[in-house]
């Protein structure tokens, strides 16, 4: 695989992360977030001319990673990795000491866990059709 770089989206790359979002989670996290009174950067990887994954971000009273997908042909080649240490990045540089997110517990939890994050609490059905999910926080040191 082709090196990738990690930054924040450009105005001319919205298409095509909506497109990965859907693709990879069935919704837009990016979509959803515009319609909420909070403030927001979506982190992408770049590889070649497209985009490998994403990270929607947002805040207002605490940040929260929103999403993040990769694509599939990119997946364990470190870039969910660089973009999750890109999302601690501008939360610390805004401030933050905490990320949230939240997550099916039959996702990718083990994931979260080994990039700091523990589970806060579980809920049941939180994402209807009986589907439970985690509220999960990492503590910025």
């Amino acid at each position: 695989m082709s090196m990738f770089e990690v930054g924040v989206m450009r105005s001319e790359e919205v298409e095509e992360v909506i497109h990965l979002e859907y693709d990879v989670l069935g919704v837009s996290p990016f979509v959803a977030t515009s319609l909420l009174p909070v403030k927001k950067k979506v982190i992408v990887a770049r590889v070649n001319d497209g985009i490998a994954g994403c990270a929607t971000v947002c805040w207002n009273d605490r940040f929260e990673i929103a999403s993040l997908a990769v694509k599939k042909e990119y997946r364990n080649a470190g870039i969910g990795a660089a973009i999750i240490e890109k999302c601690f990045e501008v939360a610390r540089d805004l401030g933050f000491d905490s990320v949230w997110l939240e997550t099916p517990e039959n996702g990718p939890v083990e994931f979260y866990l080994s990039h700091g994050f523990c589970v806060e609490s579980h809920v049941r059905n939180m994402y209807g059709n009986g589907v439970s999910g985690l509220k999960m926080v990492k503590h910025l040191s």
